[in-house]
């Protein structure tokens, strides 16, 4: 299902919710036959860091067809959060919108169909062709990605679809940004080996743009963040047809509010879905709107072909859709785990019950999820003791009965002699982090010389 013709109708159907100026975007084909001419081996590493949108699809599907490796970063990464990406990576190029001279050192940098792009002196790593990377969310590190031949995450999308009844007559809304690895496999890819037509939207994501895109474009089926879904049922109105179906995936969406949204939208076919980027990414699916209420706090059944099983409390998946190797820096994080080659250990604490339904209770210690985003406290520990003076750092998430704005806190612990500012720890931090990884708190302790040491 990775031919290039199909592909190319399928991206022909794709439409944008609030469609952008052009800029000249080549064909699929003319895109494919650029990076098949570029001097580079099979399975080389492109980075595409750009906003939703027709153009994405089109470079992320002709870098694969092309015989190359894609991986997807979100297009408001900082300049050195991307250059320090692309090096563990062993990128041989990366694309952006914009590419100032100087941005990436020696890289060579051109104009090609709208965006520039540009090429790194090297090193370079090359996985060889047929194969994705999908970037860990921030779960494990501040550069970890997991290297996934196309063929499992496309076996993935149809496991996926048959969970919730997808089909070809169905029309598709992306809300979510496509680097995140359920929006690029569930959605993008589940579309295309379904037959879907696909519309692409934000973010950022607004109730009221939301609704009107539904309405407007004759959306069928959708896919919302915990976070996003509450927002709906907050605003305490009835979904739009011709909406029958709507995912809900990430943290847990609590039964209190998946009772609230059926009861609010009697018709609608709600699906509460569990998943991770290491198991490519879907793992079981419930489909609430046909379970009791004594369900609605479970993540549902194993799709085909996966098996969850249950060591010292901790949820283990076992896949042909499981990654085949962690690239990038080493990843700190144990959630993740390949303890075999299709067996993951998901650091997700949990049970399965005696029907086969998945529970889960807690996460890994070693990241957190903050206003709907996941973040990796180790990463961002991280950066902080990469700073100058500092010498270590500790981070959490702060009390606050409102999770929808939990924050995090940072104390940083920096030598007497050297003391930077609150305000210069903040601003060398902006270029590190993402913006959901930023600490809402930063608190700077001197320490007297040589009373820790990194």
């Amino acid at each position: 299902m990775t031919d290039l013709d199909q592909i190319a109708g399928f991206l022909d159907g794709v439409e944008e919710a609030q469609p952008g100026p052009d800029g000249g975007q080549d064909s699929l084909v003319e895109l494919v036959a650029h990076f098949a001419a570029l001097p580079a081996r099979p399975g080389s590493v492109v980075v595409i860091a750009l906003p939703n949108g027709t153009r994405l699809l089109r470079l992320f599907f002709a870098v694969h067809l092309a015989g190359h490796t894609p991986v997807l970063l979100s297009p408001s990464t900082p300049r050195s959060r991307v250059r320090e990406i692309a090096r563990h990576l062993g990128a041989f190029a990366l694309v952006r919108a914009a590419i100032r001279p100087g941005d990436h050192g020696e890289a060579d940098v051109r104009r090609l169909g709208g965006v520039d792009l540009a090429i790194f002196p090297g090193p370079h790593t090359a996985h060889g062709p047929g194969n994705v990377i999908l970037m860990s969310s921030g779960t494990s590190g501040l550069a970890t990605g997991c290297l996934h031949g196309m063929d499992a995450l496309l076996r993935n999308a149809r496991r996926h679809i048959a969970s919730i009844g997808q089909n070809a007559s169905d029309t598709v809304l992306v809300s979510l940004p496509a680097y995140y690895s359920f929006a690029l496999v569930a959605q993008v890819l589940g579309s295309l080996v379904a037959g879907s037509s696909l519309v692409l939207a934000g973010p950022p994501f607004s109730t009221a743009n939301y609704l009107s895109t539904v309405r407007s474009r004759r959306v069928t089926v959708s896919s919302l963040t915990p976070i996003l879904a509450k927002s709906l049922v907050t605003a305490g109105e009835e979904l739009p047809s011709p909406l029958r179906s709507l995912t809900v995936g990430g943290q847990a969406l609590d039964a209190d509010h998946v009772a609230r949204l059926l009861k609010l939208n009697p018709d609608l076919g709600v699906y509460l879905t569990y998943g991770l980027t290491e198991a490519g990414p879907r793992v079981s699916t419930l489909a609430a709107h046909l379970e009791p209420p004594h369900r609605h706090g479970s993540v549902g059944l194993p799709l085909d072909g996966v098996e969850v099983t249950v060591r010292d409390n901790e949820l283990l998946v076992r896949s042909d859709t499981v990654y085949r190797e962690r690239v990038g820096e080493p990843a700190p994080s144990k959630r993740g785990q390949l303890i075999e080659p299709g067996l993951v250990a998901t650091g997700d604490i949990g049970f399965v019950d005696p029907d086969g339904y998945l529970v889960i209770r807690g996460r890994s210690t070693d990241f957190t999820v903050v206003q709907g985003e996941k973040v990796s406290m180790a990463a961002v520990r991280r950066a902080a003791e990469s700073l100058p003076h500092v010498v270590r750092a500790a981070a959490r998430v702060l009390d606050d009965d409102d999770a929808d704005s939990a924050r995090l806190e940072l104390d940083v612990y920096v030598d007497d002699g050297n003391c930077p500012s609150e305000a210069d720890i903040r601003r060398q931090l902006r270029s590190l982090l993402t913006r959901g990884e930023r600490p809402g708190v930063v608190r700077v302790h001197p320490l007297p010389a040589g009373e820790f040491h990194k």
